[in-house]
């Protein structure tokens, strides 16, 4: 199935054949709702084989992925098209800002031709960011009601010298003002504006100068990361966007894409939205967070490129001050949250689909038999799949970048 593009941890692209197989029997003519929807891995494969498809994701950046993979009337702009669209708004954008910050480009430019890391520690040490400086810190809050203002900079205040480069960081500015001004001019249409920040947000994830997600930043701590610093600042952000948008394609076909459904919002508050609409059937599937490790913290840059609301920012991480917290990731309220989550579906009579490692807060940390935690809300409980699966050690922060846990699935009706 098509993906979008997105650099992402999760490991349900290698298990979505099994996922599909597993919900093949149950409700065939029902849409399958998955809780978690994430890069649309398991939707986009369960879409492929014409059942309709239904993602729900807290998350702004993934919601705009499965609405362009999954419901999308249309194929992307082509480059030819896109660059003679946003190549004038863009270097209008890029030069405003190149005018304002031109001693700092000079200095990064100056730093990553030096064969050592002293320049650019410096240079880094120096710049001031909204996390770090009261001004800007003003400046992105007086954005934050016209982020509309030009020159668009919420990446250049916020990010730079960090996860990007100073003119990486532009780049991604002024890629949102060009895309946002061609919607505006409505030379692009919504649905190819919501294609174009998807390509834009998978250059992000493919220039960053990151281990794989956005917790951290290589900080060129030593030659080796600063070497990778390097090659990371040379990709553009421009080509990578251009260069992604020709990748990028929905999922099936129109008519098949028509039945498919996409909503933005807690999975434990989502089910009045279901109810309104009358749905009285569907398969759900499940991932929930399993890890005390909040999954926000990962992607809170691609979270605010699409937002693009100039959030106030903290901490090494320039992390969010709105992160969304699950209690799937609390170990005091992952029991409540399971609870609520099944007593909702078995409610309705809607056969639930869950997948959970070894490695998690119920099964390792507490010790918790996930059959007992299903059988007091349904009939029927079966393991259908038990194996060693990779998961990822968010980018070798304890070691190995990968660990080997068992993957179990669940179908409980």
């Amino acid at each position: 199935p098509p993906r979008a593009g997105i650099r992402y941890m999760g490991n349900k692209d290698a298990l979505a054949g099994q996922i599909v197989a597993a919900t093949s029997h149950l409700a065939p003519d029902a849409p399958l709702l998955d809780l978690f929807g994430g890069m649309c891995y398991v939707a986009s494969a369960v879409a492929s084989t014409g059942r309709a498809a239904w993602a729900n994701d807290i998350q702004r950046f993934a919601v705009l992925a499965a609405r362009c993979l999954l419901t999308s009337h249309r194929l992307p702009p082509r480059r030819a098209v896109a660059e003679r669209l946003l190549a004038a708004a863009y270097r209008k954008n890029l030069n405003e800002l190149k005018t304002r910050f031109a001693a700092s480009l000079q200095a990064e430019r100056h730093a990553l031709r030096s064969e050592t890391r002293h320049a650019y520690l410096e240079a880094a040490h120096r710049w001031r960011h909204v996390g770090n400086d009261a001004d800007m810190a003003r400046e992105a809050s007086g954005l934050r009601g016209s982020p509309e203002t030009f020159p668009y900079r919420l990446s250049t205040i916020t990010f730079a010298w960090g996860y990007f480069g100073l003119e990486q960081a532009m780049q991604l500015d002024s890629l949102r003002y060009a895309i946002d001004q061609a919607a505006a001019e409505k030379t692009l249409t919504p649905e190819q504006a919501r294609w174009c920040r998807l390509a834009l947000l998978g250059a992000a994830s493919r220039i960053a100068s990151a281990p794989g997600h956005f917790a951290q930043y290589l900080r060129a701590e030593n030659d080796r990361s600063f070497a990778r610093v390097r090659i990371q600042r040379r990709r553009a952000a421009w080509d990578w966007c251009l260069g992604g948008l020709e990748r990028l394609r929905p999922v099936g076909t129109p008519q098949g894409r028509s039945g498919n459904r996409v909503f933005h919002s807690d999975a434990l508050l989502l089910w009045p939205q279901l109810d309104r609409l009358g749905l009285e059937q569907a398969v759900v599937y499940a991932d929930p967070p399993y890890s005390k490790e909040h999954y926000s913290r990962y992607y809170h840059v691609l979270e605010s490129l699409e937002r693009y609301d100039y959030p106030a920012s903290h901490g090494i991480g320039r992390y969010r001050d709105d992160r969304f917290i699950t209690p799937f990731s609390v170990k005091t309220k992952v029991v409540q949250a399971m609870n609520e989550l099944c007593g909702a579906i078995a409610a309705r009579g809607w056969p639930l689909v869950l997948s959970y490692p070894s490695s998690g807060l119920l099964t390792k940390a507490l010790g918790l038999s996930l059959e007992e935690l299903l059988s007091p809300h349904f009939s029927d409980v079966a393991l259908v799949l038990q194996q060693p699966c990779a998961h990822s050690t968010m980018g070798a922060r304890h070691g190995d970048g990968h660990k080997m846990v068992e993957e179990y699935m669940w179908v409980a009706s």
